[in-house]
């Protein structure tokens, strides 16, 4: 579904990913794991439109999106979650929600997608008429995601999930990400806390100071003696 080919992006003129490639197949969750700094962010940036790469190609299914504006890849399938969820504070969980849905203006269906944010994020549902501000960081996770599934896409781009999320929260949101997988979604999540996100993909990539340092199938990686040492504190 995506193939990301030998992506080279700087960020405020220096080289943040190099060379970097991945591949994410239809109805998989792949994670991208690593240190703060090692260009996550960017990649995710890089794929979405936020920031165009200098060299290397992005596509989705079969088609280059790299160099597209961001609401046009938007169009094509790609919702992009960014690491400051960049709600609309002063705006209502129910205005934000079908902010998401400004593709679908028009339509009779519209708000078809609220019956899975609904299902996915019950609290959302009783807290329609509060502003975003007011809610939980947690709550402000869920939002974001809801927002991003009224574009209806293939996939779902999520960066960071758990950043500013009480602890209890964080694995609701990661069983939220699987049972979003569940519906057909494809998900590619960027995340610091490599343990949780290893335990739910299928496959996964570590990144270092900008470089793909690792890849395979998740549970692989996750048993490696290295990865568990460096990263998994075990």
């Amino acid at each position: 579904m995506l193939r990301v080919h030998e992506v080279t992006t700087a960020y405020q003129g220096l080289v943040a990913i190099s060379a970097v490639s991945i591949e994410v197949a239809s109805g998989e969750i792949v994670c991208v794991a690593g240190a703060n700094g090692a260009g996550k962010s960017t990649l995710l940036k890089s794929i979405a439109g936020a920031e165009r790469p200098r060299s290397g190609s992005v596509s989705f299914d079969g088609t280059r999106i790299d160099g597209m504006a961001q609401h046009i890849i938007t169009s094509h399938g790609i919702a992009y979650v960014p690491e400051n969820r960049r709600l609309f504070p002063r705006l209502s969980v129910r205005d934000n929600l079908r902010l998401g849905s400004y593709l679908f203006r028009g339509k009779s269906d519209r708000d078809a997608p609220l019956d899975l944010v609904f299902n996915l994020f019950p609290r959302l549902s009783e807290r329609l008429d509060q502003r975003a501000e007011t809610l939980s960081g947690g709550e402000q996770q869920m939002l974001a995601i809801g927002r991003a599934l009224m574009t209806r896409p293939r996939l779902l781009m999520l960066d960071e999930p758990s950043q500013g999320i009480m602890p209890k929260l964080v694995d609701e949101i990661f069983q939220a990400v699987k049972r979003i997988r569940d519906t057909g979604l494809t998900v590619l999540i960027v995340e610091q806390r490599m343990a949780e996100c290893l335990e739910i993909a299928d496959r996964a990539y570590i990144l270092q100071t900008g470089r793909v340092l690792m890849q395979g199938p998740a549970a692989e990686i996750s048993g490696n003696p290295d990865v568990r040492k460096a990263y998994l504190g075990l």
